[in-house]
């Protein structure tokens, strides 16, 4: 009889894992994998923008059009990401558009630099948001997505050092 009650509390204890279903389980990781992929929309089309406008001040045409390239990049990824977050229905995230007003040369290209950094931050929160997803979908696409932004880092990098 003792046994038997020390079976039952044992049973009491670990009860709250039989709510936990493997559907609960999955919307959870489903939408941590939504919260993800929406946050990574809208921070790939925000650096976007900010290479755009970028752009447009750089003296250099080769140096623009190289800027322009990385910011249409990411513009795909951020679609990539948009039709991954559709596919597993999530939601669409509406963006701001806050236009940038016009600074001098220097720091146009300390704006630079920072959206250069937050490129790289954005690039190890991925490595992050991959290390901890289940998905082997969206990890293939975090993946593929990461090993672009290794060559669009380098390439901001030299942009930035010949405008320096």
């Amino acid at each position: 009889m003792l046994q038997q009650t020390a079976v039952e509390r044992k049973h009491d204890r670990l009860a709250f894992f039989d709510g936990l279903s493997a559907g609960q389980i999955d919307k959870k990781e489903q939408q941590k994998v939504l919260n993800y992929l929406s946050e990574d929309y809208t921070t790939f089309l925000k650096i976007a923008a900010n290479l755009s406008s970028h752009s447009r001040w750089i003296p250099y045409p080769f140096l623009a059009n190289r800027l322009k390239k990385i910011a249409d990049e990411m513009r795909s990824q951020a679609e990539a990401f948009r039709t991954k977050l559709v596919h597993l229905g999530g939601v669409v995230p509406q963006l701001s558009t806050d236009a940038r007003e016009e600074v001098e040369f220097r720091q146009n290209v300390r704006r630079l630099v920072g959206d250069m950094e937050e490129h790289a931050a954005r690039s190890e929160a991925l490595v992050h948001q991959k290390n901890n997803i289940r998905d082997n979908d969206v990890s293939k696409l975090m993946e593929a997505v990461l090993f672009e932004m290794q060559k669009q880092k380098n390439e901001l990098l030299d942009i930035v050092m010949r405008l320096s």
